[in-house]
């Protein structure tokens, strides 16, 4: 009688194999930075600040492109940059969202009078800078901006457009030149932008579709080109003073 539970119990524990070998798989998770490496060789785009990913594990269970980089990186801050074709040509990784604060914005005690300071995220030669979008009735938004000197407005996701209270309808569209190509923009204008404690008023802003801006944007020259700017790479700080 033994013999014969022993015999049945195997036989169980066998046929219970395939059932659970696929759950486990479908449980599997990559390594982010090799991962993106594999997709950035494989594809032919190039991706900074990969430095962040280190350690990182994700499931990427979409077989396209744009919904497996999406996938991959939903843990971080990042930046897909598409071409006019629409291939992806860059991923910008600025950092895990959960690990860190978004970081402070700081103005000067006992200062030129004008003068604001800006502590940054460091990517490379890039940094991005936390700002403060108002939109209609007050409304306020944090974002966090990339400094483009070559951009000429702020760039924002069109996703925004609902959050800060812009009446879509009266946004007018025009075609604009990226690094990338012409791309089709909503443009309209922002009551204000806050930076630290300082409102910068009508502010032109064009909306791009989120899949061109994967979520982030660009704080362009109609700002900052108000200011003389000055970036330290060192210590990761972006100095504006009034001109």
């Amino acid at each position: 009688m033994n013999d014969r539970l022993r015999r049945l119990a195997t036989a169980l524990a066998v046929s219970l194999v395939p059932l659970v070998a696929p759950a486990v798989a479908r449980a599997d998770r990559v390594a982010v930075t090799a991962e993106l490496e594999r997709l950035a060789s494989l594809h032919g785009f190039t991706v900074r600040g990969g430095e962040h990913t280190a350690g990182a594990f994700a499931r990427v269970d979409p077989p396209e492109l744009l919904p497996r980089l999406r996938r991959l990186l939903e843990a971080f801050d990042h930046v897909i940059v598409q071409g006019a074709t629409g291939g992806v040509e860059r991923v910008i990784v600025l950092g895990e969202k959960d690990s860190t604060s978004p970081p402070p914005m700081v103005v000067t005690s006992g200062g030129p009078a004008g003068e604001i300071v800006l502590t940054s995220v460091r990517l490379g030669t890039q940094h991005a800078v936390q700002v403060s979008l108002e939109g209609q009735e007050g409304a306020r938004l944090d974002q966090l901006l990339l400094v483009d000197t070559g951009a000429d407005f702020v760039v924002l996701p069109l996703s925004l457009v609902g959050a800060l209270g812009v009446d879509a309808g009266g946004l007018g569209e025009r075609e604009m030149q990226t690094a990338n190509g012409l791309v089709t923009a909503q443009v309209g204008t922002l009551p204000a932008l806050w930076l630290g404690e300082t409102r910068v008023e009508g502010v032109e802003v064009a909306f791009i579709d989120d899949d061109k801006l994967s979520g982030n944007g660009l704080l362009g020259m109609n700002v900052l080109g108000r200011y003389r700017l000055t970036i330290d790479d060192e210590h990761s700080r972006i100095t504006l003073t009034a001109k």
